[in-house]
């Protein structure tokens, strides 16, 4: 095992990490958070979310990590990308499984932090994060909400796993309704979680539980004690309907199968861009996967592209995170959101992939970055 340090403005970080397919650097970074709950934040690389990544180093954890799951799914499954970091992550890992199994077994959901009325949920908390709400919804689709009803394998699927205790809080929710439930796997690029409490977790949820990660490691912070952390920005939704405001067939309600998209809006915009330009296709808040997909496909097409998204967890500025702007939220929350390590200038291109109407803070967005708008609805997309 090797040790390392991390210096932050809010305290010390230190890691030992146990033998691992991955140097610790091909996977995160360090920045500190305005969160007095937990003043750090492993700003992963491979998650285009608050750094850009590359598209072709995202597939390969995506298959790295379904590869490591497959032998462990028992029957049907349910695979769960927590909102709002690990939504793409989810889908991603869900999307390679697919590629080495049958996939009319297998079902994608991504938890959300908006509400929608009508539609049955599992609401359960995340205690540490700057916004604690969340919800699983229940898909109102029948071959969807019977394979949520009756799979015998959970997969929950985060960037980093620290405590376990919002997946404890998951799984007695998603048990209520799914007593058939045998067997759940908790998938992560990082993961903090010692053998004690691995054991403790599967005695408090009464099934197998199984850990699966790219990188494990044990960390301990000492938070700085004289730090003066300033208020925390509100980032809670509005307890509001965002039915107008969402794509309902991007994950929220469940998928069976990859993700649907044409590709007849992005084919137009790029007919007229220089060969050798620079591309940054970005997502925004929990929509995420469509920007890695379109990305990726713009890479295998010879363009030198980054992935990433919008943010609402509010970073400091230093270490990992060198540029920060802010934007009001498309979600019609009102609330700050943040785009992390991007500089205007700094891309030929910029394509922002969006799920809202076209809002007043998307177009203004779009004209800070000089950035163009591709609309998803309905697994259709079109130009903004």
């Amino acid at each position: 095992m090797s040790t390392i340090s991390i210096s932050l403005p809010t305290g010390e970080l230190n890691l030992t990490l146990a033998a691992s397919d991955f140097e610790l650097n091909e996977l995160t970074d360090y920045a500190a958070r305005q969160n007095p709950q937990r003043g750090f934040m492993f700003v992963s690389k491979l998650l285009a979310k608050y750094w850009p990544s590359q598209p072709t180093e995202m597939l390969g954890m995506h298959q790295y990590l379904a590869q490591a799951l497959a032998e462990s799914i028992v029957g049907s499954s349910v695979f769960i990308g927590m909102a709002e970091a690990a939504a793409g992550l989810g889908q991603g890992v869900y999307e390679a499984y697919l590629e080495l199994s049958d996939q009319s077994e297998h079902l994608f959901i991504h938890t959300s932090r908006y509400f929608l009325n009508a539609v049955q949920a599992l609401d359960f908390q995340e205690q540490h994060s700057h916004a604690s709400q969340f919800y699983l919804y229940v898909p109102h689709q029948r071959d969807l909400k019977n394979t949520f009803l009756s799979a015998q394998t959970l997969v929950l699927i985060d960037d980093e796993v620290t405590t376990g205790s919002t997946f404890v809080n998951l799984i007695a929710a998603y048990q209520k309704v799914n007593p058939q439930l045998q067997c759940v796997l908790i998938v992560s690029i990082l993961s903090f979680i010692n053998a004690q409490r691995q054991t403790q977790i599967q005695q408090l949820v009464g099934v197998d539980v199984q850990f699966i990660n790219a990188l494990s490691a044990q960390m301990d912070f000492k938070r700085d004690a004289h730090y003066q952390y300033t208020q925390v920005p509100n980032v809670n939704s509005k307890l509001e309907c965002k039915r107008q405001n969402l794509s309902l067939k991007a994950g929220r309600l469940g998928l069976h199968g990859k993700m649907p998209w044409d590709k007849t809006a992005l084919l137009k915009l790029i007919q007229t861009w220089q060969s050798d330009a620079k591309v940054l296709v970005l997502g925004t808040g929990e929509f995420v996967h469509l920007a890695f997909l379109i990305a990726h496909y713009l890479e295998q097409h010879g363009w030198d592209v980054k992935v990433q998204s919008t943010a609402r967890s509010p970073l400091l500025k230093g270490g990992a995170i060198r540029e920060k702007i802010v934007l009001q939220d498309n979600y019609a929350d009102n609330i700050p959101n943040y785009l992390y390590n991007v500089r205007v200038g700094q891309y030929d291109h910029i394509i922002i992939c969006h799920e809202t109407p076209l809002c007043r803070s998307l177009t203004q967005f779009a004209q800070q970055l000089h950035a163009d708008l591709l609309y998803y609805a309905d697994g259709k997309i079109s130009l903004s």
